[in-house]
């Protein structure tokens, strides 16, 4: 399993300061891009990269670790924002057929965040991506009163998460992209899945 992220020493405030941190940042989701993965990615080379001295970028992360946390954050929140939040749908099942669908075309329109969030040697840890796409799940069905509020159906949505990872993991590894094949399959397991858990819950 990846190791735990740590957090970034500290956020800017000032216009200067925001503007060095944006490309850090930047820095950092181009050279991911260019490699296909984390491997060899180095706080050195993302200075270099985004043009400041490696004083300033430690100024902000402490660690490769909290920098591509800083990525990996930004990407879950532009994530659960560019989702529909309250799609129509019939029952919990076709909303989790939308739900996937969604996740998926961000992945593909994203490839940072998915590289961070689905390979295996990313720094970001799995089981902090389970929980955050869970959470972000449960939230969906429940709003929409789709599946009942209870610890159980949390972690449910949670494991749910995490079993749609890795299959699509092994898409992106075999594959080097998120295939529609692929993407059957993580609607038959997720569904299957979940229509167990839900059934004991009741």
């Amino acid at each position: 399993m990846a190791k735990k992220a740590t957090k970034s020493k500290r956020l800017p405030t000032r216009k200067p300061g925001i503007e060095r941190y944006n490309r850090i940042i930047e820095a950092a989701e181009a050279l991911i891009l260019e490699a296909g993965s984390l491997q060899g990615i180095t706080l050195d080379a993302i200075a270099k990269r985004a043009g400041v001295p490696r004083v300033s970028l430690y100024y902000f992360f402490d660690s490769i670790e909290s920098l591509m946390d800083a990525l990996y954050q930004r990407g879950v929140q532009k994530m659960i924002a560019e989702l529909p939040q309250a799609p129509q749908a019939a029952d919990w099942r076709d909303m989790m057929l939308l739900y996937i669908d969604g996740v998926r075309d961000f992945y593909m329109n994203n490839r940072a965040e998915m590289i961070l969030a689905l390979l295996p040697v990313s720094l970001i840890s799995v089981n902090q991506v389970s929980r955050e796409f869970g959470q972000a799940l449960f939230q969906l069905l429940h709003s929409q009163g789709l599946v009942p509020k209870s610890q159980q159906v949390v972690r449910a949505c949670e494991m749910a998460s995490e079993l749609a990872d890795l299959v699509w993991r092994k898409s992106l590894i075999e594959k080097g992209t998120l295939t529609p094949a692929y993407t059957r399959e993580v609607k038959r397991v997720v569904i299957a899945y979940l229509e167990v858990v839900l059934a004991a819950s009741k």
